[in-house]
């Protein structure tokens, strides 16, 4: 019997820094305990749990939209496998930046969850920069994910100023009922102690709250797709497209199988030159395992092993041109072991 395990959302918007903080406090938990992390994203294909991969933990995938949907059986079924499957002494839980918290904190306040999860508060990154676009300040999600907020975050606090870290403690200043903390943190480092600071229940009572509408449009079916994104799914010749749009954004992705590898250097340039606002994936190059993470002008690179699959993301306002960039990431790509030997 599972109870009171302490668990927690860790959320902010598209490019907050979620991931890397969630990596720096992986690295901090305390010897002999096991933790867990459950992650969604926006898009089918998943990546995040590729930026987690490495640290020693369990981690869970659940891709393709909002995890915090009532009827999200994917929810429930990756929850609950991470429970049976690690026995977690904490579990660390990372919506999408374009996910409902308050959904997903009114269903894990509900049964089947009631009683097996204690939940501490939740911590929410935000680029202070962002505060000075109205894009982001009138986003209902952005809004969302600030409200409900115990532990407000300034990530990235080494990139930006004083103009924009006095705008970020207003915003705090304003907030009813008052934040739990308030703090700026530069390159993921979150205190853990934050972990255990109580959550005010007063921030989202439960209640119901209507299910977001979904528009996925398949390109090619993910084979045994329950948005769990099993690697060992994907045959070494396979090449999957998948493109969603919700709550006012477009993601593309692919997963390509491991027959297939890019040429490193042309690949780097082609992400760089991207203009999305978000881009992230573990792809096979000739040099290895490359791993590529930017939103805005904030970029990651980061040699890895080569991936089972490669996967790419990319994330938009604007509708994305789905055949053109699907034609220039083939380009850059050679495959093997296809059927016949030949490559395509």
């Amino acid at each position: 019997m599972f109870r009171d395990i302490p668990a927690q959302l860790i959320s902010g918007f598209l490019g907050a820094g979620k991931t890397t903080a969630i990596r720096y406090l992986l690295r901090q938990r305390p010897d002999g305990e096991r933790w867990a992390v459950l992650v969604n994203e926006f898009g089918r294909i998943g990546v995040d749990g590729a930026l987690l991969d490495g640290e020693g933990v369990a981690i869970r995938e659940v891709a393709g939209g909002c995890l915090c949907c009532v009827t999200s059986q994917a929810f429930s079924v990756g929850l609950g496998r991470l429970i049976r499957e690690t026995r977690p002494d904490r579990i660390l839980i990372e919506p999408s930046g374009l996910g409902h918290p308050r959904r997903l904190l009114e269903q894990l306040q509900a049964d089947p969850w009631r009683g097996v999860l204690d939940l501490r508060a939740t911590l929410t990154l935000v680029d202070a920069r962002k505060l000075a676009n109205p894009r982001y300040l009138e986003h209902p999600i952005f809004r969302e994910q600030i409200e409900l907020a115990d532990v407000l975050l300034g990530s990235k606090a080494d990139r930006y100023g004083k103009v924009e870290r006095e705008a970020l403690l207003d915003l705090a200043a304003k907030a009813e009922p008052p934040k739990v903390r308030v703090a700026f943190v530069e390159q993921g480092r979150v205190d853990p102690a934050w972990l255990d600071l109580p959550r005010d229940p007063q921030r989202c009572p439960p209640g119901s709250t209507a299910v977001p509408s979904v528009a996925d449009k398949p390109l090619i079916e993910l084979p045994g797709d329950d948005g769990l994104a099993p690697e060992q799914d994907t045959a070494a010749d396979q090449w999957v497209l998948y493109e969603q749009r919700m709550d006012g954004y477009s993601a593309l992705g692919w997963r390509i199988g491991a027959g297939w590898h890019f040429d490193d250097r042309a690949l780097r340039e082609w992400l760089r030159a991207l203009p999305m606002e978000r881009v992230k994936g573990l792809l096979r190059t000739d040099s290895g395992g490359l791993l590529y993470n930017r939103s805005g002008g904030d970029e990651g690179l980061e040699p890895r092993p080569a991936p089972a699959v490669s996967r790419l993301e990319l994330i938009d306002r604007d509708p994305l041109p789905v055949e053109r960039l699907d034609r220039e990431i083939r380009t850059m790509g050679t495959a093997h072991n296809t059927p016949g030997g030949e490559s395509e």
